[in-house]
């Protein structure tokens, strides 16, 4: 079955939204699951309560993620309730809050370090990939940036010789120009050199990263490849089963914050420039790096006695 009632209606829908200026990134991708889900199964027929709750619990057994999988499902339902009287009401169904802020995993750098070895062992004829998953991943770790914004980086986008990058088409419609260490820009030309002689020099507008046999590197061939070597560091993260690659994000935030800190710098008068280098709409999204581990808590507390004073008693 190639298609049914449930996915021309998610087109349709889909189309109405995007017609309103809602982009949809992460809730698109979780609606065509939920349509394939149904096609797998031959269905056709209306959305039912059953099907959904199924279908939710399919997933890995993450609260978090069952409780956004129904947050995305839920304006589906209600606006294919509008056309179709067989559709069951899922309002009343709730898995929880599913944007509760987890503790993030902060790698250390020789933990960076082995997993960009570990990319040596990754399936690759023609060594692009293996080269090209490692080099990203240093760029994620070195800038901070969202694995969407790596992946989506055009040759344009690329300043080597002032080393900056430009963000475009970001999160939050939010462009902004991100500087960079010299010693990424040079480990980038390497790696720009490199894909060209593998693959020829490309136009300005074409992608910055490539994979396996010349093409372009996506964020989905990103996230697989990674999840085939991420346990070779043997982490224990808190609140979800594995290391993501958008914790190199968290590490980057936590890693200027604690060394704003050690060095005595005013991290309040600060974090506007970590905001805005991140790409935060909201300074409270920054805000919150500061107490985002135990280890960043405590040097903050340590610090604020320092300050202030304080006693073993004190509550």
């Amino acid at each position: 079955m190639k298609s049914n009632r449930i996915m021309v209606r998610l087109d349709e829908y889909i189309n109405y939204k995007h017609s309103l200026g809602f982009k949809l990134y992460s809730e698109e991708g979780v609606l065509r699951n939920f349509a394939r889900y149904t096609l797998n199964l031959e269905y056709d027929g209306p959305v039912t309560r059953e099907m959904v709750m199924d279908w939710i619990s399919a997933c890995v057994q993450c609260d978090k993620t069952m409780a956004r999988r129904l947050e995305a499902i839920k304006p589906f339902v209600k606006y294919l309730q509008s056309f179709d009287n067989q559709t069951e009401s899922i309002s009343d169904l709730n898995y929880g809050n599913g944007h509760t802020r987890p503790t993030p995993y902060i790698y250390s750098k020789c933990e960076t370090v082995k997993i960009m070895e570990q990319c040596k062992e990754l399936y690759s004829p023609d060594g692009i990939r293996s080269r090209t998953v490692a080099t990203v991943i240093g760029t994620l770790w070195a800038t901070g940036l969202r694995p969407t914004e790596v992946t989506n980086l055009r040759i344009r986008d690329v300043d080597l010789s002032e080393g900056v990058i430009h963000i475009r088409n970001t999160k939050f419609s939010k462009e902004r120009y991100v500087p960079v260490d010299r010693s990424v820009s040079v480990h980038l030309i390497k790696y720009k050199q490199w894909i060209e002689e593998k693959t020829g020099v490309k136009g300005s507008d074409k992608p910055f990263f490539y994979t396996t046999g010349g093409n372009p590197l996506t964020e989905r061939s990103l996230s697989y490849a990674f999840n085939l070597i991420r346990d070779s560091i043997d982490a224990t993260p808190v609140g979800y089963p594995n290391v993501r690659l958008y914790d190199f994000r968290h590490t980057m935030a936590c890693r200027t914050i604690q060394k704003w800190t050690e060095l005595g710098i005013d991290v309040s008068s600060h974090l506007h420039i970590l905001s805005t280098f991140m790409g935060h709409v909201k300074p409270e999204g920054t805000y919150w790096y500061i107490s985002a581990t135990p280890g960043m808590l405590n040097l903050s507390c340590a610090k604020y006695e320092e300050m202030f004073g304080g006693a073993d008693d004190e509550f």
